[in-house]
């Protein structure tokens, strides 16, 4: 498959990009040329008296039929499922990979902002010049730690609202300019998005990773989120 050259690297190497070669598999993939498996993992009353061999290792009933002709014909003349479809837009995919250059090189964080409930520090990229961005959100809760029982309360909250995040998803729809988007902790991942609330020394802490120009989507859904955020019985008693 690769040169020897490219034996250890081969796998993470760039390819070019060939329409001709995608269009010639594509037009391989048809009912006529297909082949199917069907598996059942777990013991059915179902099929039993349709099987003809025997597995030699496990002793798993089993069998291989041909697909007839008219079932051929019939998935060639289905009309396609309306449920099958791509996805919605992933409203988390960055278009704009710009970088933001810093004018000053520095060392350590500066604080852009104090008030009288917050602080913010920032530090540029002036090392890697990749269009990503590291957000910490500390959340100082005193009466956090002010016992063990409540130093509980405050890992079960945490996983709590974890496991909510992890939900909002997709019963949730937020409105951007122009449309309505359900979005989900799935459609933050493949756009190569992630986050994670933990407990610290002092409260808690949200944490947020990737590509900058989204980021602020997925930020303000989140501090939305845990404004909002209701504990449910039955989540409770899973994760306690």
């Amino acid at each position: 498959r690769y040169p020897e050259k490219d034996w250890l690297v081969g796998s993470s190497l760039p390819s070019d990009f060939n329409p001709t070669t995608i269009q010639k598999i594509l037009n391989e993939l048809s009912p006529e040329s297909v082949r199917y498996m069907f598996e059942i993992f777990w013991e059915s009353k179902k099929f039993e008296g349709l099987t003809d061999k025997v597995e030699p290792w496990y002793g798993t009933a089993y069998s291989i039929e041909k697909v007839s002709p008219s079932t051929i014909q019939a998935w060639m003349s289905s009309a396609p499922n309306e449920n099958l479809h791509l996805p919605a837009p992933n409203v988390f995919i960055p278009t704009d990979l710009s970088i933001k250059n810093a004018q000053v090189k520095i060392k350590l964080p500066v604080s852009l902002r104090k008030s009288s409930y917050s602080k913010l520090w920032y530090k540029p990229d002036t090392v890697f010049f990749t269009p990503k961005a590291y957000v910490k959100i500390n959340f100082d809760c005193p009466h956090a730690i002010n016992s063990p029982e409540t130093e509980v309360l405050t890992d079960l909250f945490t996983r709590l609202l974890m496991d909510y995040l992890n939900e909002y998803v997709g019963l949730s729809s937020l409105l951007i300019p122009s449309f309505v988007f359900h979005a989900s902790a799935y459609c933050a991942r493949v756009a190569g998005l992630r986050y994670h609330v933990r407990c610290t020394d002092s409260g808690f802490q949200v944490t947020l990773v990737g590509y900058n120009h989204k980021l602020r989507i997925l930020l303000e859904t989140i501090v939305d989120k845990i404004a909002k955020f209701e504990v449910k019985p039955d989540r409770f008693s899973v994760i306690k």
